[in-house]
């Protein structure tokens, strides 16, 4: 699937959908033409960034998961000790 509907089904701008992409978060493939390919799973991928950002997930961070670096416990755990601090 390309962007365009990337974008329609996810509701979000191609602008977002580049930089998940130059940041190494999805990594669709290029048709001959050179448009991006997005495929079930790349969509799958870029819907849970995108849920990971509304979350308050750093980039890095959803990168260490990627890369298993991190797993989501402790992303999570991170995050609610951010949120605590700030609040406090």
């Amino acid at each position: 699937m390309r962007i365009n509907e990337v974008e329609e089904r996810l509701g979000v701008a191609k602008a977002n959908i580049r930089f998940y992409e130059n940041q190494g978060l999805v990594n669709p493939t290029r048709a001959a033409n050179g448009y991006r390919e997005y495929s079930e799973e790349d969509v799958l991928q870029l819907q849970s960034v995108l849920v990971l950002r509304k979350l308050g997930v750093s980039v890095e961070d959803i990168r260490k998961m990627q890369d298993e670096e991190m797993n989501l416990q402790d992303v999570i755990t991170r995050n609610i000790a951010n949120l605590e601090q700030e609040i406090q």
